[in-house]
């Protein structure tokens, strides 16, 4: 580096200056004389041309004079201690980078663009991904002794039974016996009320908590009061609380609805409490009635029907475990369980948050590939850019310029462009997120607080900035080793060595990345391939589900939904109606079996799916006869008790045999249960093919299927949906079907209708969602790949076209050109492969529980990915190749 400061001390000895304003003079005059040379050093200049430049720029003794005495002299300062001089020094050095670095962006608009997109989509996509996780799975729920909660379930291997609600009695038991919880309390979630005398009829979603439910969880009202002890004591919901969401939106957030009367299921009930948002509990609970266990309505005292929800809060000190073992006893002691059953604690927010775990960290993971691959990427871009800064790093080296203040600039240099990636990812992050809470029917809890939290960004930054830093660290390593008189040449200039090694192996390193996440998305599409193609047991194009929630708990329901049959099959386009308590794509009531022809175990009841349905309603789905008749209009209350089975239920129950003829007995189990005399038993008059109830990707299990009009209960006719086969677009009789049905009942609510080709795509969402995701960020990864392998072959290239140029000259045709440099790109693009197959071996593993029908190693989806892979390499290379193929031997002759 030129002395400067000499040359400035020369021009204005003159001006008699005082000797502290002369030096801040020369020091602030040097600096910018300094930054001239390197900026010419960087153009390419010389260094006596580059130092020319830079003295040209001082201004004249006596014009500097003139323009320093309109100045007045500052005082004199007191000199600093050296350490503060020091760390002035050294913060003015790191401002004079980030100006160097920001005129370096500048100078290459096209590597800095690629760079700062590589790295905001990568860091984008991580972050929202470690955001959504953390606040669906990972953050604790805001209660009291969140940890201390679980849900409890029992498990029979004996009945075919994995998961188990608790009965009326169960609870009773747990209450009063354990010596394990300091609170428990049932619960019945998201069951349906009609909502009349404001206005229309409407549907509202409901849970039921028993006694010690708010005290558990520690929540307090946003207005009025909870439920009192003595309200606990009697049957009839007179008072009402009602959640933050209905009050806000249902009841226009009035601040004196406390004392509001509202008429639910037909019965008055006053409004006493408001309950704080609860995002994480229940968010689509519009009411919380409350839930008596003594006294207790008929279907709580019969010990067989298992549908109540229990949580409890474990005393301090006592484990899951223990817990277990006490609730396991207490269960045994009861008359007819299961002799191996079994008792489950579950955490909490485990069983709330569902199956959604898995999917959730497959894309988690996605998205750190992509961030890997983005921050290879920006290696190799920079990697490429320090071969090209050769020479101007060699000219400052041997200008004296020291390698700790080379790579002082160019880990600065990273980190400016690390700062800038983040900005943008960070901007794409926010996008992500406001996305995907907008997304309809988006099948994942405790999205109202998902937001882009810290810890998600500051990971993600941390890691992002960690490795760009690294990687400037790292090319100035590279030039520690740097061959002066070589670099100082042209001919220095090229990818050869060590340096053409890193970035081989940079770009290897992407591809295999790009090859693990297409393996994984060729898994998850032929997964979900079989999944779309698996037969549902019926047909759910053009068929329309009504469902409709009555106040009818007697023979006047009988009266109404024959009336809703007769009404809407006579609108036009209406092929076939029926009526059943099925919900296409969710899970059946459980019911049990009693058989006339076997010894039946009460502790041993096998266990299966039932339905209540209307006569038609086989035709009206689609569901094909195997054997026997379908249920016709005589089979009623004045008939011989009927059932039919599906085939799984033949086939397990009756291997080999014919089950038309047998009678059974099935124990229906739900909250409308009002009986426990033990079951009739019914012939079975028919054998239909299994009906997936579920989502289309669960097994089929044993089904039986009773006609609505032989209930002796009278509980199917309180909820139930109407079916409807017609012509054409289904949703355009909604209308016509609504009409129909408020004449038969001006307070019936109708607002639950679809499609139920909708409801069975709705039933595989995750799996939707999860594809779409790990397809998007594989599509990302693909296109990195393809911009990695472009541009090593492309700098490569261009960095050989001297030898091109010969080739040529010699007799090489254009061909022979192509084809040498799709070479290079296919050798890449093999090693990646094999490197990255060798991973998708070890992660395909872990989607095993996401695949349907699919084998982790299917071989289909690993050729599929490196075809993809393969493909997207060879088209990157073209366009260098074609370059390479255009070169004139004279002009390539000339550039050196």
């Amino acid at each position: 580096m030129p002395d400067f400061k000499s040359e400035i001390r020369r021009s204005i000895a003159g001006l008699n200056l005082p000797p502290t304003y002369e030096e801040e003079i020369v020091e602030e005059l040097s600096q910018d004389l300094e930054e001239r040379f390197e900026e010419a050093l960087s153009h390419g200049a010389s260094e006596q041309e580059a130092e020319q430049l830079a003295l040209n720029e001082l201004t004249p003794a006596g014009a500097l004079g003139d323009q320093l005495k309109q100045l007045k002299p500052r005082a004199p300062k007191p000199t600093p201690p050296m350490g503060i001089q020091r760390s002035r020094s050294r913060f003015a050095g790191f401002w004079d980078d980030v100006r160097f670095g920001l005129r370096m962006l500048r100078k290459q608009p096209g590597f800095a663009v690629v760079a700062i997109l590589t790295l905001g989509v990568g860091i984008g996509a991580s972050t929202a991904m470690l955001s959504l996780v953390r606040d669906v799975l990972l953050r604790p729920l805001p209660y009291a002794h969140a940890d201390r909660l679980y849900a409890i379930w029992a498990s029979s291997e004996s009945s075919g039974q994995s998961q188990v609600a608790a009965s009326g009695p169960d609870l009773i038991d747990y209450l009063e016996q354990n010596r394990s919880f300091a609170h428990l309390a049932g619960y019945i979630p998201l069951f349906t009320f009609t909502w009349t005398g404001d206005g229309e009829p409407k549907l509202v979603n409901c849970t039921s908590v028993s006694e010690q439910f708010f005290g558990m969880f520690g929540i307090k009202p946003y207005l009025g009061r909870l439920y009192e002890p003595r309200e606990y004591t009697y049957l009839e919901n007179d008072t009402l609380i009602v959640s933050y969401r209905f009050w806000k939106n249902q009841l226009g957030g009035d601040p004196n609805v406390i004392g509001r009367v509202v008429h639910f299921e037909g019965v008055s009930e006053t409004i006493v409490g408001v309950l704080p948002p609860m995002s994480d509990l229940f968010p689509n609970t519009d009411v919380w009635p409350k839930h008596t266990v003594r006294p207790s309505w008929p279907y709580m005292k019969w010990r067989g029907n298992k549908f109540l929800r229990v949580v409890g809060e474990l005393n301090p000190g006592v484990t899951p475990a223990m817990a277990e073992e006490d609730l396991k006893a207490i269960l045994r002691r009861a008359p007819e369980e299961p002799r191996d059953l079994r008792v489950h604690l579950v955490p909490l927010k485990e069983d709330l948050v569902g199956n959604v775990r898995l999917p959730l960290y497959a894309t988690l993971g996605a998205a750190g590939l992509i961030l890997m691959v983005a921050c290879i990427n920006v290696a190799a871009l920079l990697l490429a850019r320090m071969v090209k800064r050769e020479g101007e790093i060699a000219v400052r080296l041997s200008l004296g310029a020291g390698l700790r203040r080379i790579a002082q600039q160019l880990v600065t240099e990273s980190l400016l462009l690390s700062a800038i990636g983040c900005t943008l990812g960070l901007m794409i992050a926010w996008a992500v997120l406001r996305l995907l809470v907008r997304v309809p029917n988006l099948p994942l809890p405790r999205m109202d607080n998902v937001h882009l939290n810290g810890p998600a960004l500051l990971s993600t930054i941390a890691s992002a900035s960690a490795m760009t830093i690294l990687f400037g660290w790292m090319s100035s390593v590279g030039f520690s080793r740097l061959n002066l008189s070589s670099a100082l040449r042209p001919r220095g200039l090229q990818t050869t060595g060590r340096r053409g090694l890193s970035l081989a192996l940079l770009v290897t390193g992407e591809i295999a990345c790009s090859v693990v996440l297409t393996v994984s998305v060729c898994l998850l599409v032929h997964s979900f391939w079989r999944v779309i193609h698996v037969n549902p047991g019926f047909q759910p194009r053009s068929l329309l589900r009504v469902y409709l929630r009555t106040n009818y708990y007697d023979e006047k329901g009988r009266a109404f939904w024959k009336g809703v049959l007769t009404e809407t099959a006579s609108l036009p386009g209406v092929r076939h109606v029926a009526v059943s308590d099925w919900r296409p794509g969710r899970d059946a009531a459980t019911a049990t079996f009693v058989f006339e022809d076997r010894p039946n175990e009460p502790t041993r009841l096998p266990s299966g799916e039932g339905s209540w349905v209307s006569d038609d309603f086989f035709r009206t789905v689609g569901t094909p006869l195997i054997a026997g008749r379908f249920f016709t209009e005589h089979d009623d209350d004045n008939a011989p008790a009927v059932v039919m089975i599906n085939d799984e239920a033949a086939r397990r129950f009756w291997p080999g045999e014919n089950p038309i003829g047998k009678r059974i007995g099935v124990n229906y189990t739900g909250p409308g249960r009002r009986s426990e005399v033990a079951p009739r038993l019914r012939e079975i008059v028919g054998v239909v093919g299994n009906v997936r109830h579920d989502s289309l990707d669960a097994p089929a299990a044993p089904a039986v299927y009773l006609p609505y009009l032989q209930d002796e209960t009278n509980h199917d006719m309180a909820t139930m949906s109407l079916f409807l086969r017609a012509d054409g677009n289904v949703m355009a009789l909604a209308d016509s079907v609504r009409n129909r049905i408020h004449q038969l009942d001006s307070n019936q609510p109708v607002q639950n209708i679809q499609s139920v080709a909708d409801l069975v795509s709705q039933s595989v969402a995750t799996r939707r969602y999860t594809l779409i995701l790990v397809g998007a960020f594989a599509g990302i990864g693909l296109l990195l790949a393809a911009v990695g392998v472009y541009g090593v072959i492309s700098y490569t290239t261009s960095q050989r076209t001297r030898e091109f140029g010969v080739r040529i000259a010699l007799g090489a045709t254009r061909g022979n050109v192509v084809s040498h440099v799709l070479r290079s790109g296919a050798r890449l693009t093999v090693l990646g492969s094999l490197v990255g197959i060798a991973g998708a071996l070890i992660i395909a593993r872990s989607l095993s529980a996401l695949l349907f029908e699919v084998g982790p190693f299917d071989l289909w989806s690993f050729v599929g990915a490196v075809g993809i892979l393969a493909a997207v390499s060879i088209f990157a290379c073209l366009v260098p190749a074609w370059r390479a193929s255009r070169v004139d031997p004279t002009v390539a002759m000339q550039t050196e």
